[in-house]
């Protein structure tokens, strides 16, 4: 089932201004994913997912460090609440234009969250 799952992952993703590669690695690894920035790839090692619903949830993390980064919601400096407003939106925005932009990634998360 995880096999399947992970086959019919997308292998491209929109993020923001950027395409990035979608990567299921047979290597080792301590992590179940991770996104690489120099390279624009999203990788997730197949190893470490133990469900299919653990491979969602390790894109979409993966998805959101992505959306954190550009929308440079690291390099804040605010007061808390101007901040988590801030980060609020920023997120709304990346998570809008991610399922908006990747049907595909939005139908296989659907599927596979079971």
């Amino acid at each position: 089932m995880i096999e399947t799952c992970l086959q019919a992952l997308p292998r491209k993703l929109k993020i923001g201004a950027y395409d990035w590669s979608v990567v299921v690695d047979d290597s080792e690894s301590e992590n179940a994913g991770q996104a690489r920035f120099a390279s624009d790839e999203l990788v997730i090692w197949r190893s470490n997912i133990t469900s299919t619903g653990h491979a969602v949830g390790t894109v979409l993390h993966e998805c959101l460090h992505i959306v954190f980064e550009n929308q440079g919601l690291g390099k804040m400096k605010r007061g808390k609440e101007e901040r988590e407003e801030a980060i609020i939106l920023g997120f709304e925005t990346g998570l809008i234009s991610l399922f908006r932009d990747n049907p595909k990634l939005f139908n296989w998360m659907r599927k596979w969250l079971k």
